[in-house]
């Protein structure tokens, strides 16, 4: 096959100046914020995943000591040097790109050797390779002539820098959770409870790609499960705090939205909170083939409240995942921008969380906006799991901790409703939360006004719903302090009662807030 892949000279920029102009990320509101647009590169939603035909690829070249290389993201913020995603072209045979990808295998094994990186490190002789269904990549080091060749094959749809993604935190306050309370209402009341399905996501498996998951945390009742580590000399649980949060809003006993559902904490991101692109499409990879072996096909979801510059290649991974019947849920950004220009969450597949305050409504100042964001979700001051002990409580702010409210909301409903593709997943997520009348207040023109909601109190909406599954109003409730034990000895939460604050809303609401051993004060992740 001759290659008839163009090369567009967007700009001629020497490598220093390229990463000084580089904008810094600001991926909060997911805790990592991610996320936006969603742009045609992902391919078609029914088709899933699939590299870009060469005559559509479209590279911009940047200059390093006269050297022209060609790469799909020349403005991402935080470039690793000398590393890159080679996506191959979907046209070709299997074998065709087995074949090319054990050259190229060979080449890099003989030339990395004894050279080194631009920032001083000793280019690495591994080559990740990644199979989402007909998708397929690598992650590798090269040098500036090496990835010149790389480029120029007839396989090879188009080349990416590897970059750095990361999550990120606001300063929290004390106070009882108000999410769980806002999904299950149609407009905010004051003082209300969260009413939902006994189901409870029963049977439903979340995967966490994320910090890991101190998955001996109480509240996971023994459904967590630390599953894979992709962070090099790090231990096998949460040394940042941030997946195990995002988790308890998932599936937590008390903080939870799907309280039965089953989590799997995938390590992508480390004690800092931060990861390669690469390293997040290993766990991506991890996700896939563990949904296939155990048959959970229709019956997995995937959080991501991460996120970094735009990735073409991560993108398109998350349409692999959505073909492969997980739903991916992912974190629209802190950044108060459009939500194009980031990943994950521009990715077309993805159900995009923007960030709102609960007692307002409101837009969260922080949270990202544009046609890429599917619905709003509570984030501010959210309350859920701590890593300090097993029963650690901690209070956190972004798009980060909208995101899991949605994710465990999908899990919550596959089970109520019998849905087990993707796409009528988002569409019955945003069927609920159109029918209750609230939108988001302060928001930006273009982006979607809807908060998402568990329709405890409304008809199902689901057509092919199996029989008997939507009780209606025969629902539990959780008033906002079941493991009642957290608010004694914590800042506002003290006490028990009505001085609970927001969550406990009442006499029943026993532990008071949620917030107590004081926990809510720390303002990292």
């Amino acid at each position: 096959m001759v290659s008839t892949k163009r090369v567009v000279l967007a700009a001629v920029l020497t490598w220093a100046q390229l990463i000084a102009a580089a904008p810094s990320p600001s991926l909060t509101g997911f805790l990592p914020g991610v996320l936006g647009g969603r742009d045609d590169q992902d391919g078609n939603a029914n088709a899933g995943i699939a590299a870009a035909p060469e005559s559509e690829s479209t590279s911009s070249l940047i200059t390093r000591t006269n050297i022209k290389l060609p790469i799909t993201n020349p403005d991402a913020p935080d470039m690793i040097p000398n590393r890159y995603i080679v996506v191959y072209n979907s046209s070709f045979s299997s074998a065709a790109i087995d074949a090319k990808m054990t050259s190229f295998s060979a080449a890099i094994q003989k030339r990395n050797l004894h050279k080194r990186a631009l920032d001083g490190r000793t280019l690495s002789t591994e080559i990740m390779s990644f199979k989402m269904n007909k998708w397929r990549a690598m992650a590798l080091d090269a040098d500036d002539s090496m990835i010149m060749e790389i480029n120029s094959a007839d396989e090879v749809a188009y080349v990416e820098a590897d970059q750095m993604m990361k999550v990120q935190a606001t300063i929290v306050q004390t106070n009882a959770p108000l999410g769980l309370q806002r999904l299950s209402e149609a407009q905010f009341e004051r003082g209300g409870t969260y009413t939902f399905d006994s189901s409870a996501g029963e049977g439903m498996t979340v995967y966490v790609v994320d910090t890991g998951v101190r998955a001996s945390h109480i509240e996971f009742e023994g459904r967590a499960k630390f599953a894979k580590n992709f962070i090099q000399g790090s231990q096998n649980t949460d040394e940042n705090g941030h997946g195990t949060h995002v988790a308890g809003t998932i599936a937590g006993a008390t903080f939870g939205v799907a309280k039965k559902a089953q989590i799997m904490g995938v390590k992508v991101l480390d004690a800092q909170g931060s990861g390669s692109n690469s390293g997040i499409l290993n766990g991506l990879q991890f996700v896939i083939n563990d949904v296939e072996s155990r048959n959970l096909s229709g019956k997995a979801v995937m959080n991501m409240s991460l996120g970094g510059g735009f990735s073409q290649a991560l993108n398109s991974a998350i349409g692999g995942c959505f073909k492969a019947g997980i739903v991916p849920v992912v974190a629209a950004g802190n950044d108060n921008v459009d939500s194009r220009g980031v990943s994950p969450a521009s990715a077309q597949n993805a159900i995009t969380v923007g960030a709102i305050d609960a007692k307002t409504d409101s837009r969260a100042k922080f949270s990202n906006f544009g046609q890429s964001v599917g619905v709003f979700a509570p984030g501010v001051n959210v309350v859920s799991c701590g890593i300090r002990s097993d029963d650690d409580v901690k209070t956190l702010s972004g798009t980060s901790m909208a995101a899991p409210h949605v994710a465990g909301l999908a899990a919550y409903l596959m089970t109520l409703q019998g849905i087990s593709d993707p796409g009528q997943v988002d569409q019955v997520i945003k069927g609920l939360a159109g029918s209750t009348g609230a939108t988001v207040g302060n928001n930006v023109q273009g982006t979607t006004p809807l908060i998402a909601n568990n329709g405890n109190t409304m008809p199902n909406i689901n057509p092919n719903a199996r029989n008997g599954n939507n009780r209606g109003n025969n629902n539990n409730k959780n008033r906002g302090g079941q493991g009642s034990n957290r608010g004694g000895g914590g800042g506002s939460g003290g006490g028990g009662g009505s001085g609970g604050g927001e969550g406990g809303g009442n006499s029943s609401g026993g532990g008071g807030g949620e917030g107590g051993n004081g926990n809510g004060q720390d303002s990292t992740r």
